[in-house]
């Protein structure tokens, strides 16, 4: 789907979708040659029907196929930057845990990571770029740790949770870039439209009644509904249904929060 899709209201998304299919549907029936329905016999139709019952239950596979595909991927994408958070939050409290002064850099530069992913990457990736900036960031975390020299086994034993959790927090940074590029395929979205065009043209054959017509407005519905849905989701940091920070800006604020206790733990 093109990014400037995503800039609209969820509603208007969904209701140009439905609308869309509704007047395919329409229009295929309006357009379909008088004469060749005329011409059908009741044997015809029933061809009609019996290839509808066909094409619908294929079209069915593969719109189903496609929502659970976008939506594991906007289920990985939240997962990921749900765990990501929780990784900044207990690196950040062992890193109060093992002294105030000697970490002091590595929480400003921790905190530091966090704001570029929020201000700067954030936006890169709903454009699929990538943030230098706050790779820089991230690197100088590792840097950070690296200068610490424990003095006793219990700092060794922390120093080495630290390194841990950063390699964790490095796995789910990772997780989270690579679900930021998690997007239908071009040629699912061609064989999927593709194939439900041609579950509209048996329909098209029948005798245009009020029944008929019934019957292409709803399946254009449930056509325009499950396309609303796979669109909605295809981009799990676009549209109004996208991903969120929110993880990660509450381990900022509870970062904070850590470090003003600790500050007034020492100042007593």
């Amino acid at each position: 789907m093109p990014l400037i899709v995503y800039d609209l209201p969820n509603w208007v998304l969904g209701l140009a979708l439905v609308l869309g299919w509704v007047a395919i549907g329409l229009a295929a029936q309006a357009a379909f040659p008088r004469r060749w329905r005329e011409r059908a016999t009741e044997s015809d139709r029933n061809v009609a029907l019996a290839s509808l019952g066909v094409i619908a239950t294929i079209n069915s596979l593969l719109l189903a196929f496609s929502a659970v595909s976008v939506w594991d991927s906007f289920s990985a994408a939240e997962q990921a930057v749900s765990r990501e958070g929780t990784a900044m939050a207990q690196l950040a409290r062992t890193l109060s845990v093992y002294g105030t002064p000697e970490t002091r850099l590595a929480r400003e530069r921790l905190r530091g990571y966090g704001r570029s992913v929020i201000g700067k990457e954030w936006a890169a990736m709903q454009h699929e770029q990538p943030s230098q900036p706050t790779l820089d960031a991230f690197d100088d975390v590792y840097r950070t740790l690296g200068d610490l020299r424990p003095a006793s086994a219990a700092e060794a034993a922390l120093v080495q949770q630290m390194w841990a959790q950063a390699n964790d927090l490095l796995t789910q940074r990772r997780a989270r870039l690579e679900a930021s590029d998690g997007k239908v395929p071009t040629t699912l979205w061609v064989v999927v439209l593709v194939s439900s065009l041609l579950t509209l043209a048996p329909v098209a054959v029948l005798p245009v009644t009020a029944c008929s017509r019934g019957a292409i407005v709803v399946l254009a519905l449930a056509l325009g509904l499950v396309f609303h849905f796979v669109a909605a989701m295809d981009r799990p940091f676009l549209g109004a249904e996208r991903v969120t920070s929110e993880p990660i800006e509450s381990a900022l604020a509870n970062m904070q929060r850590w470090d003003a206790r600790s500050m007034a733990a020492v100042g007593r």
